[in-house]
This record gives structure tokens, C-alpha cells and sequence, in this order.
């Protein structure tokens, strides 16, 4: 008979409710006309009361404050400029954000379960957030913009969009992660991108879908799960795309203690996600000193409780992990696990959003977060193998992960 797997310390939230939970608080957006468009004084205005009731270290914002009453001296592009004054704030989980920002639908799909009911009237009749786009996360890089991430089960995916390709237009237009798909949900665009620096442009007909955030992330981590063959010995690798969703932490655990993850002589861990989200205590999967349990009912079902991975790992971090995934890769390296790749973000505070008058979102720190006594914000955590990955055109080679599966063969005794 199936057996149940269920971890305490993956499927439960209480980490949600500590760091995550501070560092992005729900979020509702109302469509506002342009009659109704509060003036750039009133807005300016809204941001400079919210820092300075809630901002976690005030005496930063002398120069913060000097830059807004520039804008108001010159407010012909108020978006614009407030999100390059919020960028030199240099702190992490600080933003500005709008509905033609990706980022927008992802945090307001994180938390919405506290506005579920307005949710309904923004994105009716259940409430779902959606947006149109084709499955691929985009990093803008020198005013250019590559794919940074393909979500599994996507028009992307399907048609073999790659991590590095240059995204140029859609429909012959400019480029740009929501505005471009606008109307076309159902649709097939011709998306025009470049695979190799100074190469030949690129078209592909690709079908734009009405896409949720929460669901790609949670399709992507469960199609990442798979068990390489390599020189005689098996490896299972997982990639946590975000961990944002409790339903996160139990793929993890049914990966771990499925057949096919059973066999494997070693696992590799990428944590290079979209968003943090994992729960403080995730790494207990892996360092954790308590013993996994099973329980057999009367029925024969078998029930694994606690589970532990116990053979070897090897993480895959970069300045994609963040927040709570920092402290993932940080109780993993203080347990003598080796990391690959590059620095992580350095992105550990508590944050917090804010609807202003218009409409758009405002996001700030409003506490800062030591870790071990240490602040890790701005610093990150150093992988103990370092390893160097350009994006740019890299035509979905990975360097970081090969360099992971390397240490793993070198950790199962590969050629021994």
C-alpha cells in the first residue's frame, strides 16, 4: 500500500509567520482611472509617511527624503524616478511596483490568502491571480532583457525558449514581461530573440497563456525532481523555484522518499529559486539529529514522519537565492555541506507592502535580521566551491550545475 510521507518541518508555515511574513505582507490592488490618478504631490507625500512610520532604520532616509522633493519639483515620470531612488537605497526587500511589473502578480499571488475576498474583484470570479506571458522569468541585464528561468508545462518550455536567450520583441514590438502579452491571452505571438552574442535573430510562434504565479512555481519544483545517471552511479537533483507555497516543503519530502530518489547515491539541492519563502527551519531535512519515523497503521499504511536525507548532498546556490533560502544555504554550510556556485543575494530583512493611493505598491524593510548573530544582509553566504555563471547567451548551459554534479561524484566515490 502507498504510504504518506508528512514533515513537520517542511509542511508546517511557522516561518512564513516569521521571516517571510515580515517580508512581504499581502497585498491588494485596485484599478484606478486616470481621472482618479492622485497628483505625483500626493503620492510622493504617501511614500514619504509610510517610510517614516514604518521604515526599520530612519536615519537612513535624511538623503531619501531630499530625493523626493526633487521628484516633486520635476514630476513628469514619478514611477520611474521613485523606483531608482528607492534602488539607491542599496537594502533589500525595497521596491516599487506596478501592474506592469512581473513581480507585482507574484508577491500579490504569495499572500492571498489575507485579501482573498477583494482578490475576487480584481481577478473574477475565484479570485486567482493571473497574468498573460508565456512562462519565463526575465533579468533585465545592461538594458537588455535574457531569460533567466523557463517554467515547467509552459509555451516557453514547450518551445525550447533557453536560459540566456536575449528576449527582443513580441509581434514586433519591444519587449517587455506583461505589457507585451497584454490582449493576447489565447493567442499566438511571434517572439523574436537572439541565442548567440552578435548571432541571428531568432522567431518562434509561441501560445501566450493566462499564467499563476503560485502554480509555476510549485509545477516547475515537482518537473525539476529527477534521479542523472552518471558514471555508473545515480544523483537526484531538485530545484526549489521558490518556497513561497506549503505544498513546497511535501514535493520535497515526496521526492526525497520516492523510489527513484531511494536509489540515488547522492543529492544536489538547487537553491537558485525566484523567491525565498523557506521555512526557518527547512535545512532539518538535511542536518537535523532527530531520526525519521515510521508509523504503520492496523491497515498497513505506512507513514513516514520526520523524514531525514542521510546520504550526501551537494547545494547549488548564486545570487538567485534569497531571503529565507539564504538561511537554507547558511544551515547547510554551518553543518559542513559544500556549496556550489556563486555568492547569495545578501537579501535578509523583514519587509513589509504598502497599497498607495494609486494603486501601485510600495515594498520596504521594517526590520532588520541577524542570523547566528551575524547580519547577512548585503553580504549573502559564500559557497565553499565557487563557480562563475554568465547568463548572457549561455544557450541553457550551466556551469554551476555541472560543477555540482562533479562534487557530488566526487563525494559518492565516483572512480574509487
Amino acid at each position: 500500500m502507498a504510504g504518506e510521507v508528512k514533515n513537520k518541518g517542511t509542511k508546517s508555515r511557522p516561518a512564513l509567520a516569521g521571516l517571510c511574513g515580515l517580508m512581504l505582507t499581502a497585498i491588494v490592488i485596485q484599478s484606478v482611472n486616470a481621472e482618479e490618478t492622485p497628483s505625483a504631490s500626493r503620492l510622493l507625500e504617501e511614500v514619504k509617511i509610510i517610510m517614516t512610520e514604518n521604515f526599520y532604520d530612519r536615519s537612513k532616509l535624511l538623503d531619501f527624503f531630499t530625493g523626493l522633493d526633487a521628484i516633486k519639483e520635476k514630476p513628469d515620470n514619478v514611477q520611474f524616478e521613485l523606483k531608482r531612488l528607492l534602488d539607491a537605497l542599496q537594502i533589500s526587500h525595497t521596491g516599487f511596483y506596478t501592474p506592469d511589473d512581473l513581480e507585482y502578480y507574484e508577491l500579490l499571488d504569495i499572500f492571498k490568502s489575507v485579501h482573498a475576498d477583494k482578490l475576487k474583484t480584481l481577478f473574477p470570479p475565484d479570485g486567482a491571480v493571473r497574468y498573460p506571458g508565456i512562462g519565463v522569468v526575465p533579468r533585465l541585464i545592461n538594458g537588455r532583457y535574457y531569460v533567466a528561468f523557463v517554467y515547467a508545462d509552459t509555451p516557453a518550455a514547450r518551445a525550447e525558449i533557453l536560459p540566456g536567450d536575449e528576449l527582443l520583441a513580441v509581434n514586433d514590438r519591444e519587449y517587455s514581461p506583461i505589457k507585451a502579452f497584454e490582449g493576447k491571452a489565447g493567442q499566438t505571438v511571434k517572439l523574436t530573440l537572439r541565442r548567440e552574442r552578435d548571432g541571428p535573430l531568432l522567431e518562434y510562434e509561441d501560445a501566450v497563456e493566462t499564467l499563476n504565479p503560485t502554480e509555476t512555481f510549485i509545477a516547475s519544483t515537482a518537473a525539476s525532481g529527477r534521479v542523472i545517471e552518471r558514471k555508473g552511479r545515480k544523483f537526484g537533483y531538485i530545484r526549489l523555484c521558490s518556497f513561497t507555497d506549503e505544498k513546497t516543503g511535501q514535493i520535497l519530502v515526496d521526492k526525497l522518499t520516492g523510489a527513484d530518489f531511494a536509489s540515488a547515491d547522492a543529492l544536489i539541492l538547487d537553491l537558485r529559486g525566484r523567491w525565498g519563502g523557506a521555512p526557518l527551519d527547512a535545512a532539518e531535512i538535511f542536518v537535523g539529529g532527530t531520526p525519521s519515523v515510521e508509523i504503520i497503521t492496523p491497515a498497513g499504511e505506512s507513514i513516514q514522519t520526520n523524514f531525514r536525507w542521510t546520504k550526501p548532498l551537494v547545494a547549488i546556490i548564486g545570487p538567485e537565492t534569497r531571503s529565507g533560502l539564504e538561511v537554507m544555504a547558511y544551515s547547510l554550510k554551518k553543518a559542513g555541506l559544500p556549496l556550489v556556485g556563486a555568492n547569495t543575494r545578501g537579501a535578509i530583512m523583514g519587509g513589509r507592502t504598502f497599497i498607495l493611493e494609486d494603486g501601485s505598491l510600495l515594498l520596504i524593510p521594517v526590520v532588520d535580521i541577524k542570523v547566528d548573530g551575524c547580519r547577512l544582509e548585503g553580504i549573502g553566504v559564500v559557497p565553499t566551491v565557487p563557480v562563475d555563471a554568465i547568463l548572457e547567451y549561455s544557450q541553457g548551459r550551466d556551469p554551476q550545475f555541472e560543477a555540482a554534479m562533479i562534487k557530488a561524484e566526487e563525494i559518492a566515490g565516483v572512480g574509487q
